[in-house]
């Protein structure tokens, strides 16, 4: 039998998409419009300055428009890379606490595409893996892990036989590969 990998939520984000709030789909038929006819006066000013007819206020507006784009800029750097930070931080506790195994690759599935006359298929490249001993311990009918990762992941274990992965031994099947941190 085949068992499938969980990935930890680290950073406060899910592995998994989610969707979206129904709240947040309301407010945005509100500022939607307000923020196209505010991008249409904008670019309009822009317009006029650039050409050289434009107006005081035209300039105002310009230039105003020019240093909320770099506070925007600088604000929103700032946060991403304070999130990196969070997560950073919170993937470090989160290997203090894991044990660590090397386990064998036992077989590899690369990503297919597919069309079945209905609707464009897309399957992701797949790594099946053995299972160690906490794993058997924990699921006794199962002897396969299947994990799925991405391209670049993929590539750099295609020559190798085996892979370190990280869990706790709580829930051995919620883990992470070592190329993955």
């Amino acid at each position: 039998m085949i068992a499938f990998r969980k990935k930890p939520e680290i950073g406060g984000e899910s592995p998994l998409m989610t969707r979206p709030e129904p709240e947040a789909s309301s407010l945005g038929c509100i500022v939607t419009p307000l923020f196209l006819v505010i991008s249409y006066f904008v670019l309009s000013a822009i317009t006029r300055v650039t050409s050289n007819t434009g107006t005081k206020l035209d300039q105002a507006i310009c230039y105003g428009t020019l240093i909320c784009f770099v506070i925007i800029c600088i604000l929103g750097i700032r946060q991403e890379n304070q999130k990196r930070e969070v997560k950073k931080a919170e993937q470090q506790k989160w290997l203090k606490a894991c044990s660590t195994a090397y386990v064998t690759i036992a077989n590899r599935r690369d990503a297919t595409t597919w069309d079945d006359g209905y609707r464009y298929h897309y399957a992701g490249c797949r790594l099946e893996l053995e299972m160690n001993s906490d794993q058997k311990r924990a699921f006794p009918s199962d002897t396969i892990v299947s994990v799925e990762v991405g391209q670049s992941i993929y590539e750099k274990l295609e020559k190798r036989d085996t892979v370190r992965i990280y869990y706790k031994p709580e829930s051995p099947l919620t883990f992470l590969l070592e190329e993955e941190l």
